[in-house]
């Protein structure tokens, strides 16, 4: 997030749910650590047909003047609970009209980083809840887009940072957000390659051939990285398997896991790459989507 300014906020959605509860703190502490303010965005997504406009003699008797209060409500909680856990944190609030993908997506235009709270649900499941609104905001990001499904786990030893990595421009994204994050926060970064084909006898044949392939890019690709990160200790590791399956695995002792928002995993001019995608509901630690550059499209 280094390109930011120091003024540039972290947004976090707002809502009456414990994911998006869970998800507040998170960002608190991101925005705590980043030295940034805190923004708290609520939706108000108004069922069709409905007034929007309060009866002006007797607001609070109406229905859409009673909606509009429940929102303000909800940021006023959370306001109270992320100055609670950070007392001198900067924090500003946001009422604002339209549905929930829609209002978030132009939020991160002027966001150093959007945090979205995420129901422990199945993909199905989720896809018919808020929770669905990960894969557009993702999708249409100008800036990195966290999905907390759970909170990070700080008891490991080392602390880590996850960062899948596949030799695309996208992954060198991620890998300059996870080494800036495990700078700041004292951690270890794991670099995850994971090969992804199906193991028939020929492809067998083939495995030493592609891990050490792997390791040469995987090492050639770090290279700078530790250069310019020198306090940052850094592992390396090369998998076989399914690369959500195996990200999410990583992920179960770590702070996060990064990913790009689309690799060499997904077809080109994609919106969203199937590995992002499926962390969204995998990841067992925060997922931190890093967007893909203008001339990645």
């Amino acid at each position: 997030m280094g390109h930011f300014s120091e003024q540039t906020p972290i947004v976090v959605g707002v809502e009456d749910s414990e994911a998006a509860r869970r998800a507040a703190d998170w960002a608190s502490d991101e925005a705590a650590v980043h030295k940034r303010p805190l923004r708290l965005v609520r939706a108000l997504d108004w069922p069709p047909g409905a007034d929007r406009r309060p009866d002006m003699t007797s607001p609070w008797e109406t229905w859409s003047g009673r909606f509009r209060a429940a929102g303000q409500k909800a940021l006023d909680i959370t306001r109270a609970q992320v100055l609670a856990r950070h007392p001198d944190l900067t924090v500003d609030e946001e009422l604002v009209d339209g549905t929930p993908d829609d209002v978030l997506r132009a939020a991160g235009r002027d966001a150093a980083m959007v945090a979205l709270g995420s129901r422990r649900l199945s993909a199905l499941r989720e896809a018919l809840t808020t929770g669905s609104i990960a894969v557009p905001v993702i999708a249409h990001a100008h800036c990195p887009v966290a999905v907390i499904r759970r909170h990070e786990n700080t008891s490991a030893v080392p602390n880590t940072v996850v960062v899948g990595v596949d030799g695309s421009r996208a992954s060198e994204r991620a890998l300059a957000y996870a080494f800036e994050e495990a700078s700041l926060r004292g951690a270890t970064v794991l670099a995850l390659w994971v090969c992804h084909f199906p193991m028939t006898p020929v492809a067998a044949v083939a495995a030493d051939a592609a891990r050490l392939n792997a390791r040469e890019t995987l090492s050639s690709t770090l290279a700078g990285w530790t250069a310019k990160y020198p306090d940052v200790p850094v592992r390396q590791q090369i998998a076989f398997g399914h690369p959500v399956r195996t990200l999410a695995d990583a992920s179960r002792d770590a702070l996060a896991v990064v990913v790009g928002q689309r690799g060499l995993g997904g077809f080109r001019g994609m919106l969203l790459g199937s590995v992002s995608q499926g962390l969204i509901h995998h990841a067992e630690a925060p997922l931190i989507v890093v967007p893909a550059g203008h001339d990645d499209a």
